[in-house]
Order: C-alpha cells, then sequence, then structure tokens
C-alpha cells in the first residue's frame, strides 16, 4: 500500500517520491523508476528489495498516475505485487496555501480481480485531503486519509528543507510523522526521517539517492518479522518529464 501524493509526501516521505515537472504545455507527464531495499509504507514493512516504477499525468490541476511495486531477489516469491491507481485535484487557493484533494486503489494481483476488493486481500479504496503552506519554515503539510475498505483513519504531518549543494544538486531532508486508527480499535502511531541527494541532468531529467529510517509504535507484521517495524533502508531512482 504506497503512496498518494498530489502536495505533501510524495511522500511519503517516506521518503522517496518522484519528482514532478512543471511544464509551460497544457498536459505534462512524469515518469521514472526507484529501487528501495525496503518497501514502507506509513513505518510498516510489505517487502524487501523492490523496482517501484511510476508514470503521472497533469493538465490544469488534476492530475492521474499510476505507480507498481514488485518484489525482487530472494524475498519476490514472498511478497506480493502492488499496483496504485490515483487521481486528486489541487483546490485554488489564494496566497501559499495548497489544498490537494484526491483518491486512491491499491492493487495486489496475487489476491485477485482488477477493482475488487475481497476484505482487502486484493484491494482498498482510499481518499485523502493535504494541506500545505509553503511559506512557512520547512514547508510543513498535513494530510488526512480514509481507508473504505479497511475502515481506517490516517492523520499525517510532514515537514522538509531542501539545501542546494551545487548548480544541479541539492540536499534534501524530510520527517514524517502519522497516526493510524482503525473502527475495529486498532491503531498505532509512526514516524519516518529521510534524507536523499538529488542531481538533476536537465530541467526535466534527474536522479536522487538517499536513506530512510522508520519506526512505529507497535509490534505490527512486518515483512521479514522485525519487531515494532525499526526499519533503515536505502533507494535510488530517476525520473524525466515532458
Amino acid at each position: 500500500m504506497k503512496h498518494f501524493t498530489l502536495a505533501a509526501a510524495l511522500l511519503c516521505a517516506t521518503a522517496m517520491a518522484p519528482t514532478a515537472f512543471a511544464q509551460d504545455s497544457d498536459i505534462s507527464v512524469s515518469t521514472g523508476v526507484d529501487y528501495v531495499t525496503e518497501y514502507v509504507f506509513r513505518g510498516v514493512s510489505f517487502a524487501g528489495a523492490a523496482v517501484q516504477p511510476y508514470a503521472e499525468v497533469s493538465t490544469g490541476n488534476f492530475t492521474v498516475g499510476g505507480w507498481f511495486s514488485t518484489a525482487i531477489g530472494e524475498d519476490s516469491v514472498a511478497a506480493g505485487d502492488e499496483f496504485d491507481l490515483y487521481a486528486g485535484y489541487s483546490v485554488p487557493l489564494e496566497g501559499s496555501i495548497s489544498l490537494d484533494i484526491g483518491a486512491t486503489y491499491y492493487h495486489f494481483p496475487q489476491g485477485g480481480d482488477f477493482f475488487s476488493t475481497k476484505d482487502g486481500n486484493s484491494g482498498s479504496y482510499e481518499v485523502s485531503a493535504s494541506l500545505g503552506f509553503g511559506d512557512l519554515p520547512l514547508s510543513p503539510s498535513i494530510s488526512a486519509y480514509y481507508d473504505f475498505t479497511f475502515e481506517a483513519f490516517t492523520l499525517e504531518g510532514s515537514v522538509e528543507h531542501s539545501v542546494a549543494v551545487g548548480e544541479s544538486q541539492s540536499f534534501d531532508l524530510g520527517l514524517t510523522v502519522g497516526h493510524v486508527e482503525a473502527d475495529d480499535g486498532g491503531a498505532y502511531d509512526w514516524g519516518t526521517a529521510s534524507a536523499s541527494l538529488a542531481h538533476a541532468f536537465t530541467d526535466d531529467v534527474g536522479v536522487f539517492v538517499g536513506a530512510n529510517y522508520s519506526i512505529n509504535s507497535e509490534d505490527l507484521l512486518n515483512f521479514g518479522g522485525t519487531p515494532k517495524g525499526d526499519k533503515l533502508w536505502f533507494g535510488t531512482g530517476i525520473s524525466a518529464g515532458f
């Protein structure tokens, strides 16, 4: 279950969010592929090493996209694939405040048919709303999510800071904290810190390499059985836009 990201964390910070490129044309496209040593979503590990390609199209304030994750290496048999479809709309506001609303369908191909849910085994539906404050120090944002299939509410806050280290390089830091609460009473908190170095070959093509550390408050069922979900993982990727 990975990320919807139209405002804040693309995100996830997690940490490694795809780079979007602003274009002068009415339609812009961004594509890319990331490699991560661990697939961690909201403080919980879902797979070991994975390859994660994505593509999204934007026109005006509207964006649609798709994101895929497939495990590789010795863990590939145990970890299922994931394919997410998302759509979002950026609501025009005055000043530096941004509001993004959206919806995501998370699909797990090994669990069943596309657009089905089967109690979450094959997929789930989620809606979201995010507020960003671009002019404030560290560009804070807050996001709320509700998954109708798992009946779970997520509240997430993040800050980020970028430092130019050359004409084409930047060092980017991020911190995300969140709380998940399900209607059945289950709940946990998590936090993820990230650091990455990005290099832009052109205005439209860039790469990054980074590290992430995530913790959660409960003994959750994590891929690989690591207690409490404490995870250090790394990632790299390339993105292009036109």
